[in-house]
């Protein structure tokens, strides 16, 4: 017998991308680690009809209330977003699932109609031509990458609140409407909930250096990844993982000459100030390591360049015993880079950055 219900398509974008070489292995534990913590904040909330590769769909009986639902798809967004961006930032690798993750995106297809189940082997399924349609409108010409899309079969002369842009689309059973969302406002909520500018109050290590050349070719040399090298004086190596570069979701990893590796990820960035904020993983014994670099005006076009930084113990006893030496060779090596710094930006070349 048909029952009436709400139909959710969880959907992850940018899935063929990722998946790529080396990083086959790596994408598909990634996307099933992603699919699960999906499920899991769910909380059995919408009942899960079937895994479909890199989408969820959900169902539950009768009609949800478009507010309460769009609550709770914004909860499963978070919950995308703050994934992707830890394990893009703990990232060991760089293959193209590892260092893409924080690039994968993720949209909602909300339908509502008639359903009836039957069984193929031990597993229970949806039929009917509404879970059809459902599945349909994945492909929908929606411009946004990461948005949810309602119809006006579910929608049922309601309306959800916020911007909604009106669509159609002719999917070979007649034109269907519907109302999409943009998520970006909801991602660009998130990533300002991540941003955290260290103080020097703050700091549990502080390093200054007055330089005689403008703020803006200071921060430049600071901020732009290609230019670190060059007045990094204790990096070896640096690997930019993914295409994002002085913006929220940057990383690249590090090898510095004490044999250390060190993941930078961006959580923050105010080119007007001049700040910016790494989170860094380099050990076990280290947790919520923090960053902040910036460039501050002086008098006569000189620039005070600072860096401050805050680390928590990773592990009891061990951690309290390893910081303060963890944290003697951090100050060792910032010294050295900000020397460094120095002397690139007051004998830049004509034409630099």
């Amino acid at each position: 017998m048909a029952t009436d219900g709400t139909f959710v398509l969880a959907d992850i974008g940018g899935y063929t991308q990722f998946l790529t070489g080396v990083g086959i292995e790596h994408g598909r534990e990634i996307t099933s680690h992603l699919l699960n913590s999906l499920l899991k904040c769910n909380r059995e909330r919408w009942k899960l009809a079937n895994v479909e590769g890199d989408c969820l769909f959900f169902y539950r009986p009768g009609r949800e209330p478009p507010d309460e639902l769009m609550e709770h798809v914004e909860a499963l967004f978070e919950e995308f977003f703050d994934r992707t961006v830890d394990i893009t930032a703990r990232a060991s690798c760089p293959c193209g699932a590892c260092s893409r993750t924080n690039e994968l995106t993720l949209k909602f297809i909300v339908h509502a109609g008639a359903f009836d189940t039957h069984k193929v082997g031990n597993r229970e399924e949806l039929i009917g031509p509404d879970v059809v349609l459902a599945h349909r409108l994945l492909k929908n010409s929606v411009s946004v990458p990461e948005y949810a899309l309602l119809t006006d079969a579910y929608l049922d002369g309601t309306s959800p609140k916020g911007a909604v842009t009106h669509g159609s689309d002719d999917l070979d059973i007649g034109p269907v409407s519907y109302v999409s969302l943009d998520l970006a406002p909801v991602r660009r909520v998130l990533e300002q909930k991540r941003r955290y500018f260290l103080t020097r109050e703050d700091a549990k290590l502080k390093v200054e250096c007055e330089i005689d050349a403008p703020p803006d070719v200071v921060w430049n040399a600071m901020v732009v990844t290609e230019q670190r090298m060059r007045w990094q004086t204790t990096i070896k190596e640096m690997i930019v993982l993914g295409d994002k570069k002085r913006e929220v979701g940057e990383v690249h990893r590090c090898l510095h000459d004490d044999g250390s590796r060190i993941i930078h990820f961006t959580i923050a960035i105010d080119e007007t100030l001049r700040r910016k904020t790494e989170k860094l993983w380099f050990s076990r014994l280290a947790k919520d390591c923090y960053v902040t670099v910036g460039a501050d005006p002086l008098p006569n076009g000189r620039t005070l360049a600072l860096l401050y930084a805050t680390v928590a113990p990773g592990i009891p006893l061990i951690s309290h015993i390893a910081l303060p030496i963890m944290l003697r060779i951090m100050m060792s090596s910032v010294r050295k880079d900000m020397a460094g710094l120095k002397v690139l930006c007051e004998s830049r070349l004509p034409g630099d950055a």
